[in-house]
């Protein structure tokens, strides 16, 4: 089994050609939304009715039934963008680097996919959320890590909400991590959404009377307009369905803004606004002429806020956001390319560590030179030349715990075992006595958890809610 992890974790996992001229080298769009888990997708079984656009595309593309990533969203999102898992990365657990600073995803030691498509020809543009940067401490940051194009929010604390006094306390708490006070600070984070604060190619922006998911999709969309000649890749991390911060976890959108809606009923009407704005997008590909010749992707980055639920193939699921469950790190992934990938069909296994070196296998761009990814090409399956795609199991983490899975079962590294089929919520652990299927994938399953290599250590220490409360309990240092 051992060989199985070296195998997975070579460099020529995703071999690639090198980069060809071309019409032939499709557009790639990746849409990633936030703080929304499977149970909120009709594709994947809910009944909630908030995904109609998204649910089309699976239904005409392909579907990944498992896809695991990071629970929370600074880590995913490095897991998506270099191909690499955390305990490579170092980004173990939530790195809010955009709001207290400390450090951030540094381009000298990772390589994202948007420089390796930019090095291979491509023009690059990102419109959304970021996050693990601090976009004012690195200026230019973002022409480092490869996209030409920005529109981006910083998610800092507002200068201009602030006194100068409560800007030093929070500075103060920053650096005496108190969780507490820092957790009322998130009051005074720039706006994502109403009247937002947005970066243009490192320029500051107000939007007064504008929601921020609208200015930043007439962005997508005139980078789309504007770059049909040549091969582009659009990386649309949309705010949605995050809260404005996590103590305000919902927020009107243009659709119901004066109406007095619950919690449950606003963030469904957020995904409805963030569908509809993935089916917008897919209308201008279409009226550019550039449908065929664009690969669509779109995926969550965790789960959802764990105050929400939703009802998923008859029963009602509780939102996971910060924990390894099936709620929590399990997440929507699909992809759609009309008359490249044959639609209608489902993949079983797959992570977020995937999507570089399938990005790179579908455009020809080479891979990062020197970098060991952890991904494998899911383009193979995608393209309809191998039934199944390359995985036998898939891996997740947070902070210093780890989980392995395949297609039925589960095994953590504090050595819990679930039949995530039969046990979706996760709720009997089978390590005492398991049975014989399961007593084979747990031996299965350890082998692989024992052929990973210990974390690496990030060259400064996490700043984050999550990350000060566990120093004030004394299990961080």
């Amino acid at each position: 089994m051992r060989t199985l992890g070296c195998a997975l974790l070579a460099l020529a996992s995703c071999a690639a050609p090198a980069a060809r001229p071309g019409a032939d080298r499709p557009n790639v769009v990746f849409v990633l939304l936030d703080n929304v888990g499977q149970e909120w997708f009709g594709c994947y079984g809910s009944e909630e009715g908030a995904t109609p656009n998204i649910d089309r595309l699976a239904a005409e593309g392909v579907r990944f039934e498992h896809c695991t990533t990071h629970p929370v969203c600074g880590p995913s999102r490095v897991m998506l963008l270099t191909g690499r898992y955390p305990f490579r990365t170092g980004w173990t657990m939530h790195h809010d680097a955009a709001l207290y600073s400390g450090g951030g995803l540094d381009p000298a030691r990772e390589t994202t996919v948007a420089r390796v498509l930019r090095d291979a020809g491509y023009r690059t543009a990102i419109a959304g959320k970021w996050q693990v940067n601090n976009l004012y401490d690195e200026p230019g940051v973002l022409g480092r890590h490869g996209f030409d194009e920005q529109l981006v929010w910083p998610g800092s604390i507002d200068r201009d909400r602030v006194t100068p006094e409560q800007w030093a306390a929070f500075l103060e708490s920053v650096r005496r991590g108190r969780a507490q006070e820092l957790a009322s600070a998130n009051k005074d984070i720039e706006s994502r959404y109403w009247d937002p604060v947005l970066l243009r190619n490192g320029v500051r922006e107000r939007h007064p009377g504008k929601f921020g998911p609208d200015v930043l999709h007439e962005f997508a969309l005139d980078f789309v307009r504007r770059n049909r000649e040549r091969p582009f890749f659009l990386y649309f991390p949309i705010p949605l369905t995050h809260g404005q911060s996590f103590l305000e976890p919902t927020i009107a959108t243009p659709l119901n803004r004066g109406r007095e809606l619950g919690e449950r009923e606003r963030f469904a009407d957020m995904l409805r606004y963030a569908d509809r704005l993935v089916g917008t997008l897919v209308r201008a590909l279409e009226e550019a002429g550039l449908r065929e010749r664009t690969v669509l992707f779109v995926a969550s980055d965790n789960g959802t806020e764990k105050s929400l639920s939703a009802r998923r193939s008859g029963r009602v699921v509780k939102g996971g956001l910060y924990q390894l469950t099936v709620a929590g790190g399990s997440v929507a992934f699909l992809a759609n390319a009309p008359g490249r990938f044959p639609g209608g069909r489902t993949g079983a296994l797959s992570d977020f560590s995937d999507v570089l070196p399938t990005i790179c296998d579908l455009t020809g761009a080479p891979p990062p030179a020197g970098i060991l990814l952890d991904g494998r090409s899911l383009a193979p399956f995608l393209l309809g030349r191998e039934k199944e795609t390359p995985r036998t199991w898939i891996f997740n983490q947070y902070y210093t715990r780890r989980v392995v899975q395949d297609r039925r079962h589960k095994l953590y590294s504090t050595g819990e075992l679930y039949d995530i089929v039969d046990d979706p919520e996760e709720s009997r652990n089978l390590a005492a006595a398991p049975p014989p299927a399961a007593a084979e994938a747990r031996d299965r399953l350890a082998q692989v958890l024992a052929s990973l290599p210990p974390d690496t250590p990030l060259p400064f220490p996490f700043r984050s809610i999550s990350a000060f409360q566990l120093r004030e309990q004394g299990l961080m240092k």
